[in-house]
């Protein structure tokens, strides 16, 4: 791929063979994860919160990390990105030189926290169908929760979903993602109760496009809803929010923990599908610091690395060894990569056996 090219911009030269052989061991666990468990003609989803993508500061992304993310996502066909920031220099360069012209993408404006969320997928395997949009909720459909004093509000979502209409093989569908609003999470919080509304709002508002299409159209929509949800457990009311309105998802993907302590089910991808051809395959949490960024690697980013951002303070004071190793687990490999695993899943959307069959009986494959 063209993009490892840019490894020759890393400095020193013994920091620059380092991160040679971590690109090497990423690519080999993508492809035992992802690869050689799913089928080249299946559509291979993902989710993944970012985390502050190209916000500058301590999250300006540098070679090494690009290439890193390029190669995660040059893995999929399809990955919705949520925390892609208002400055969009290098999510553009991520783009354009690292993933390039067999990548598009489609982003929001920023709304809440200045942050967008993006879809970005493989022209080859995914196409556009000229719909998109950001979800506001109807007069009367509002989020009501409750403000600090218990006295309730009616609100839009902090972070506006947004949906597009994708094709990939036979299957056409409307794809929503999100970033659900967090908060306190005490069960009696307030803020916890906005959490919740806003899934159960979206997951029934989407379920509500679905019929209105089906009366207006005669056409059942596919719907998928995937994001960053902050789902506590899948026992927990959070969870239940979501699938309350119908949708269904696979013991792999609901039983995923995506926060990096693995105690958390943050990210979730969920489905109402009306095309009863379309089969789930294999799914599963992709563990980002693996092969990269490992713990075991922080006395080589604290000693050889040559990166000022472990090695010394923001003052400009001169870290120890020590210090900055732990700087490196702590923050600097979050900031680099991302604070949430990905979570991704295959979809089997190859119908052309199916249609040949009925062709072949002498049935209409357009009724199947």
């Amino acid at each position: 791929m063209s993009f490892i090219s840019s490894i020759r911009y890393i400095k020193p030269d013994g920091h620059r063979a380092f991160v040679a052989e971590r690109l090497k061991a990423l690519k080999e666990q993508l492809d035992a994860d992802i690869y050689d468990r799913t089928d080249a003609n299946s559509l291979r989803l993902a989710t993944w919160n970012i985390m502050h993508f190209s916000d500058g500061g301590s999250y300006d992304r540098t070679t090494e990390s690009l290439l890193y993310i390029a190669e995660i996502i040059d893995h999929f066909d399809l990955v919705a990105i949520q925390e892609v920031n208002h400055d969009l220099r290098k999510f553009e360069l991520l783009m354009q030189r690292y993933l390039g012209s067999d990548w598009d993408y489609i982003l929001t404006d920023a709304s809440g926290n200045r942050e967008r969320l993006a879809f970005v997928y493989r022209k080859a395997k995914v196409r556009f169908l000229r719909e998109a949009g950001e979800i506001v909720l109807p007069e009367g459909q509002e989020i009501v929760a409750p403000d600090q004093e218990n006295a309730t509000r009616k609100l839009q979502f902090a972070r506006t979903p947004f949906a597009v209409t994708f094709q990939s093989g036979w299957f056409r569908f409307k794809l929503c993602t999100v970033h659900i609003y967090y908060g306190k999470s005490a069960d009696s919080s307030p803020e916890m109760e906005q959490r919740r509304s806003e899934i159960e709002k979206i997951a029934a508002f989407l379920a509500d496009v679905q019929k209105s299409e089906k009366r207006s159209s005669g056409t059942d929509a596919n719907m998928i809803l995937l994001g960053d949800f902050n789902i506590i457990s899948p026992e927990h009311r959070t969870m239940k929010a979501l699938l309350d309105a119908g949708f269904i998802t696979t013991d792999g993907i609901r039983d995923a923990a995506t926060s990096l302590s693995g105690k958390h089910h943050y990210d979730q991808i969920v489905f109402k599908l009306a095309e009863k051809r379309v089969k789930l395959g294999a799914s599963g949490v992709l563990s980002i610091f693996d092969s990269v960024y490992r713990s075991e690697d922080a006395d080589h980013y604290a000693a050889k690395s040559g990166i000022k951002k472990i090695t010394h303070g923001r003052d400009g004071t001169a870290r120890s060894e020590d210090k900055a190793a732990d700087y490196f687990r702590k923050y600097y490999r979050k900031h680099q990569l991302s604070d949430h695993n990905l979570l991704w899943c295959e979809i089997r959307t190859d119908f052309s056996g199916h249609y040949l069959d009925a062709v072949a009986a002498g049935r209409d494959p357009r009724k199947m």
